[in-house]
């Protein structure tokens, strides 16, 4: 999974230089986009939603259904409904059954953080 790698590596840009964030915040940007040129130029929405702290679990999630398309395991129909009942379970069936309340809150994505936290427990 190259683009999910060179997420982890802007981590790690983003961490040895967030003294810049507040200080210098254009040369923060500058020295995290030139450590991470292909996922800049390649795949500049998700470096722009990981710089912007914007970055959840669903976009892993639908890494992992492109790896199983690619596999063989499931169908470009198959993870479409997936992902269809995610956005409809998020989004839609809290309007239609009325708002969520504090018993039955709706289901967020994990932060990226806590995407990570989770693999870093199971180590």
């Amino acid at each position: 999974m190259k683009i999910q790698s060179m997420v982890r590596d802007m981590d790690t840009s983003i961490r040895r230089h967030k003294g810049l964030k507040n200080t210098n915040p254009a040369e923060y940007r500058n020295k995290i986009v030139s450590e991470n040129q292909v996922l800049y130029n390649e795949f500049p929405t998700v470096f722009e939603m990981h710089f912007e702290g914007k970055l959840d679990s669903t976009f892993f999630e639908m890494l992992k259904l492109r790896q199983q398309i690619e596999k063989g395991e499931i169908t470009d129909d198959e993870a479409s409904r997936i992902i269809g009942q995610k956005l409809f379970d998020r989004f839609v069936a809290p309007v239609v059954e009325g708002l969520p309340t504090p018993e039955t809150p709706a289901e967020k994505p994990l932060s990226y953080e806590e995407y990570y936290k989770q693999f870093d427990k199971k180590e």
